[in-house]
């Protein structure tokens, strides 16, 4: 008996680690002020020391376990990726206006080069963040990002978007599986079920607001034709604010219910060896952020807007937290080549949205 308990391993510790977030609004509109300023002023040059300096604030006031993240770029190399972006674009301009047939023929191009975007944009991001002095990584092919992004999507298509949520799944999936910490691999275990259950919803919320939309207008329009003056008053100013009501708040609930089904369902379980991620945002308090951030922005002419950011993230990395089993020191570094610009910066100047 005591040759077993010697012999058998003790069950690692489980621990529950938060993330902490030390950015103020105040810290991050002096740096957004200057970056806004320089990147005007040197007809945008200066916008990739402005992200440069940007990541590396936000990196450094997030921390795990005591440790802040970090965030490697260096300015010249996304210069040289966003100078290929405007060349390539130019080009195309060019082309297609001497030869308007050219963005015809180049359709199939350009949709095949996107997934390529995607996996340079993916692995450059990644290889320049880091924790404890370890990188993170990504692993996608070509032929997995083509088929995420471009297969799944005719499919989406062709099922008349009833498998939409199966296409973002495909492309959350292929984004987190793909990733890396170390020579760890991250894994992606979410249920398709719960993709399909939050955009149905989401998509019924969306017809629910444009009936809302439709009642409203029409009950103003019965008021302005109808006979008493105190009455027509009273439902006018009534379907106005339902009219505000359904135009304003309806869109920024529904997007406050998008974000935080779609992004716990994307984290929450997420895997790195023994110890997962857990992400628990919650709709009621997301949303109070949009309407307060709105309004914040709208009534200093988009001056509010470094603390609006501030605030998200803050909320977000409050309801994140690494449910650990042992220590989080067992990590290895992996071997990697240097990672270049050139797809991040395409991806960034196109606005290519990679579902994350």
């Amino acid at each position: 008996m005591d040759v077993m308990s010697a012999g058998a391993a003790a069950p690692a510790a489980r621990s529950t680690i938060p993330f902490e977030f030390r950015a103020t609004g105040a810290e991050y509109f002096r740096i957004w002020i200057v970056n806004l300023l320089l990147t005007i002023l040197t007809l945008g040059i200066y916008s990739a020391w402005a992200k440069v300096r940007r990541l590396r604030y936000l990196y450094g006031s997030t921390s795990l376990a005591g440790s802040a993240f970090e965030y490697h770029g260096q300015p010249l190399q996304i210069l040289k990726g966003r100078l290929i972006a405007v060349t390539a674009l130019a080009i195309y301009l060019v082309a297609t206006n001497l030869w308007p047939l050219t963005a015809l023929l180049l359709l199939p191009v350009l949709v095949f080069a996107m997934p390529w975007v995607i996996v340079k944009s993916r692995r450059f991001h990644l290889r320049m963040s880091s924790w404890r002095g370890i990188r993170f990584g990504f692993h996608g092919t070509y032929g997995g990002a083509l088929g995420a992004y471009i297969g799944w999507a005719i499919i989406a298509v062709l099922t008349l978007y009833i498998l939409m949520p199966l296409w973002i799944y495909q492309r959350v999936r292929y984004l987190l599986s793909g990733s890396s910490f170390g020579t760890e691999r991250f894994a992606f275990s979410a249920s398709i079920g719960r993709y399909f259950a939050f955009y149905f919803i989401a998509l019924g919320l969306g017809l629910a607001t444009i009936v809302g939309l439709v009642v409203s207008t029409m009950g103003m329009a019965a008021a302005a034709g109808s006979g008493g003056e105190a009455a027509s008053l009273a439902v006018t100013i009534t379907a106005m604010v339902a009219l505000i009501a359904v135009v304003i708040l309806a869109p920024l609930a529904i997007g406050a219910y998008w974000e935080r089904s779609f992004t716990n369902a994307a984290y929450d379980g997420l895997a790195l060896g023994p110890h997962r991620l857990a992400c628990r945002i919650r709709t009621g308090r997301l949303l109070w952020l949009y309407v307060t951030n709105v309004l914040g922005v709208l009534l200093t002419l988009g001056l509010f807007y470094p603390w609006a950011l501030i605030r998200r993230l803050r909320y977000q990395l409050e309801c994140m937290h690494v449910e650990a089993e042992g220590s989080l020191e067992n990590f290895a570094a992996a071997a990697a080549p240097p990672a270049d610009a050139t797809g991040e910066a395409v991806g960034e100047f196109f606005d290519v949205d990679f579902g994350l």
